[in-house]
């Protein structure tokens, strides 16, 4: 494959691999409900930033 700089970094285009996930996974729930509960008090606070600010235009 050809490798390509744009701005200073070398890229090189291989092809993908696809990985098939194990069918017998789990996930862990209570990870899962602490990831979206860290997320959604984020969003919530990028909310709350924006309107102290005045801002409507996006991040």
């Amino acid at each position: 494959m050809n490798k390509n700089a744009l701005n200073d970094i070398t890229y090189n285009f291989e092809p993908l691999e696809l990985c098939v996930p194990d069918p017998n996974y789990k996930v862990d729930e209570t990870e899962l409900q602490k990831s979206i509960q860290k997320s959604l008090e984020f969003i919530s606070f990028i909310d709350d930033y924006k309107k102290k600010r005045n801002v409507n235009e996006p991040l």
